[in-house]
Order: C-alpha cells, then sequence, then structure tokens
C-alpha cells in the first residue's frame, strides 16, 4: 500500500510539473507574440488609418484614387486580424496568469488557514482574482504598447474600446482545475468554441491565424466534424460571389493556411483529409472540443436524473455548466451559418442552468438553487420558467415579499424585452404562492 502510495504521488507530481512547464510555455510564447504584435509599426499604422480626411480626399474617381482606396482596404483588413490576434494574446496571458496566482493564492489560503497559524477570529484570506480580471484587454494593450504612441493622438478623439465579450463563468468548487487541463492534456488538437475560439495543437497554443478564412473553414469543419464536407459546400459558403474557379482557389489557398496551423508531430498524417471532392477532420488523430464534451455531459446528466440519482445529475450538469464559457464563436462577428446552432446551445445551457435549480430545491438547498437561476437570467431575462424555479425558492423559505418581488421583475423583463404578459402558468403559481401566506 505504501508503494502504491508513493507511485501515485510521484506520478500525480510529474504530471503537475508537466503542467507547470507546458503552461509557462504558453505564456512566454503569448507574450512574445503580443509584443511582436504591439511594436511600433502597428501603432503608427493604426495612427494612420484613424485620419478619415486623407481617406477621403482620396474618394474621387480616378486609378490614382482606387490604388489608394485598395492599398486603404487591405491595411484596414490586416490591422483588424493584427488586433484579433493581439486580444487573442491577451486573453491567453490573463488565462495563464489567473491560473497561476489562484494556484498560489490556494496554497498560501491552505497554509494561512489552517490550525495555528492564524487567530481565532482572523478573517480568511479572499482572492483578489475579481480586480485582476478587470484590467481586460485595454489594460494589457497600456502595458505593451510601446511609450510615445497614442492611437487618438491626431484627432483628439477616443477609438473604438476592443470587446472580449467575455461572460461569467461559475466557480463550482474551491479545489477544481479548469477542464481544459483535465479533460484535454491528451489530446492532439484541442479546439474551444463555446465562446472565443481557442486552439491548441499538439500543447501549442495558436495566437495567431493567418487567414481568417481558414479559421472560417476550420470552423465549419469542426462543427460538422465525423461527416464530410463538400468542396462546393465550403466554396458558396465562403466565397458566394465569386466564379467557381476562384472560389476554388481562395480555398485552397485557406486550406493550405489551415494546415500549416494545424502543424504538428503527427509523423505524416494530414490533420484535414480530402476524400471524394469532401473534406474531413482526420478520425486519426485525437481531437478534443468543449461542444462535444458539453454535449456528451448534458447527456449524461439527464440520464442519471432519470435513474434519480440527483447527486451524480449535479456533477454533469455542472461540467456542462463549466464548458459553456459564452456563445458558440463569440468571437467572430461575421459568420452567420452558426446562428441556429449558436442559439440551440445557449438554450441547452440555460436548460442545465435551470435543472442544477430545480434538482437543489428538490434536495431542500434553495440558496443554491438561486444561484444557478440568478445565472440564467442573466443571459436570459425572459425566461417564465427560472423566474418561476426562483419563486418557488423564495416560498420555500417563507420570504412572500421576494416572492412578490421577483414577480414584479418577471413581468417587466417581458414587458420591457417582449412586450407580452407573463403566462397563465405564471400567473396562477404567483397567486398560489401569494394566497397560501395570507
Amino acid at each position: 500500500m505504501v508503494r502504491q502510495r508513493d507511485s501515485r504521488a510521484l506520478s500525480s507530481a510529474s504530471a503537475n510539473g508537466r503542467r507547470a512547464r507546458a503552461a509557462r510555455d504558453r505564456l512566454a510564447e503569448a507574450v512574445t507574440e503580443l509584443r511582436r504584435l504591439t511594436q511600433g509599426q502597428l501603432f503608427q499604422a493604426q495612427e494612420r488609418l484613424a485620419d478619415v480626411e486623407d481617406i477621403r480626399s482620396a474618394s474621387g474617381v480616378s486609378l490614382e484614387g482606387v490604388r489608394r482606396l485598395q492599398v486603404w482596404g487591405a491595411d484596414y483588413l490586416r490591422l483588424a486580424a493584427e488586433f484579433e490576434a493581439a486580444a487573442r494574446c491577451c486573453r491567453l496571458i490573463e488565462e495563464e496568469l489567473n491560473r497561476t496566482i489562484d494556484t498560489n493564492l490556494a496554497g498560501s489560503h491552505l497554509e494561512a488557514n489552517a490550525p495555528g497559524n492564524r487567530g481565532a477570529d482572523a478573517p480568511p484570506i479572499k482572492s483578489h482574482r475579481k480586480g485582476r480580471r478587470a484590467m481586460g484587454v485595454s489594460g494589457w494593450f497600456r502595458l505593451f504598447a510601446p511609450h510615445g504612441h497614442s492611437a487618438h493622438r491626431r484627432t483628439g478623439k477616443d477609438l473604438p474600446k476592443v470587446s472580449t465579450a467575455t461572460s461569467y463563468r461559475p466557480t463550482m468548487a474551491p479545489s477544481a482545475q479548469p477542464l481544459l487541463i483535465t479533460g484535454s492534456h491528451e489530446a492532439d488538437v484541442t479546439a474551444l468554441i463555446l465562446g472565443p475560439l481557442e486552439l491548441s495543437v499538439a500543447g501549442r497554443h495558436v495566437v495567431r491565424w493567418n487567414s481568417l478564412k481558414a479559421r472560417a473553414v476550420f470552423q465549419y469543419l469542426l462543427i460538422h466534424r465525423g461527416r464530410p464536407v463538400r468542396r462546393d459546400v465550403l466554396m458558396d459558403l465562403q466565397w458566394p460571389n465569386h466564379t467557381y474557379t476562384s472560389a476554388r482557389n481562395n480555398l485552397n489557398v485557406a486550406l493550405y493556411s489551415l494546415r500549416n496551423t494545424l502543424e504538428g508531430p503527427w509523423q505524416g498524417l494530414q490533420p484535414i483529409l480530402y476524400q471524394d471532392g469532401c473534406y474531413v477532420l482526420n478520425s486519426e488523430l485525437k481531437w478534443w472540443i468543449d461542444r462535444d464534451e458539453f454535449l456528451s455531459e448534458l447527456s449524461k446528466a439527464h440520464l442519471v436524473r432519470a435513474s434519480d440519482h440527483p447527486r451524480k445529475a449535479i456533477s454533469h450538469y455542472q461540467k456542462t455548466v463549466e464548458l459553456y464559457r459564452g456563445l458558440l464563436f463569440e468571437d467572430d462577428p461575421s459568420g452567420d451559418w452558426y446562428l441556429v446552432e449558436q442559439r440551440h446551445l445557449n438554450e441547452l445551457y440555460l436548460q442545465a442552468l435551470e435543472s442544477l435549480g430545480e434538482i437543489y430545491l428538490d434536495l431542500g438547498e434553495p440558496s443554491s438553487a438561486q444561484q444557478f437561476a440568478q445565472l440564467a437570467l442573466a443571459r436570459d431575462p425572459c425566461c417564465e420558467s427560472v423566474h418561476r424555479l426562483l419563486m418557488r425558492c423564495y416560498a420555500s423559505e417563507h420570504k412572500q415579499q421576494l416572492v412578490s418581488r421577483q414577480y414584479s421583475i418577471c413581468v417587466n423583463a417581458l414587458r420591457d424585452e417582449l412586450g407580452v404578459s407573463p403566462g397563465a402558468e405564471t400567473i396562477r403559481l404567483f397567486h398560489d404562492l401569494t394566497s397560501a401566506s395570507s
């Protein structure tokens, strides 16, 4: 038994060491790429392109004017891609720093709060993660931007802020490790698509896409993984107004860039296969996609709940919620083919939150149920079933005033957002809960 414990301890320490080295490598790579992206020439290009008077003066009908406008257009597209890559670097750096700091704080928290290390009345040490996360992308740009460069020096006006469109992720347990580490570290390719797209190839984070069209093609192949995608479908989707020859050539260029992005120690294996006029992700490689894991955990949760094992169902529902960082391809504003799937996955996420709330309420833990219900309403304030869940939670605690307040919140949200009134079920529940106390 002692040997087995020692062996497990050594194996755990070795795995922790590998993860720590991988985290340091990811952080160093992201910092290096961010420094390169934010060198003086990038900010000078932004400053030059921000002067719309020069562009307006070149809008006359002439060959020179057309040529200048084409150059400006290409510069804008390049700059947009650069800033998107810089924002991705910021997110990676922030995630790695938060992960490292939280690990250190957790260790100091256990040590400082251990018996004998603090007084009986001393408050526990709290994490300052909220303050760190508040820095955001703009804070990282201020840290890495060269001194003396100002993107709005000429006009004196503030440029639009870069939006990261991050969403709240609830903490399920103080000791829980990120699912990206525990569930995907053995994968050849890891793709996080619920929220901003994050890609890791053979443990190497992709911090920059050389081609946005390559990314768009990859996104389509990810959603349709396991199903061959015809070449003409990709051509019509990405280059609808091009001739067949032009669209085919553009697709070939995008696939060449995509294959370079996915290049790894595959010993001759191609990550993207072409067979019978169709493209497909190579199943011989191990792919880890958070959407697939999300759907798998949700299915397990439903089955376990139907078998009357509420605590096991809670575990699967919590993993489902943790996997959902945000809307599908949240940082891609140009695509629309995935909007139906995006709405569907968001609905499943809300259902998982509501299911957690219902189970906790059934187990006699209304405070936990309220937390998940509030998370669901933060994403969809017009979800009547969640409003009803909260009303039942407050009623179980004999807080009739909060029942009435929640009903008013529901009425106002439906009126302001949708211009409708609550349904009969909601009205009936409100009257039943309030009349029972009178």
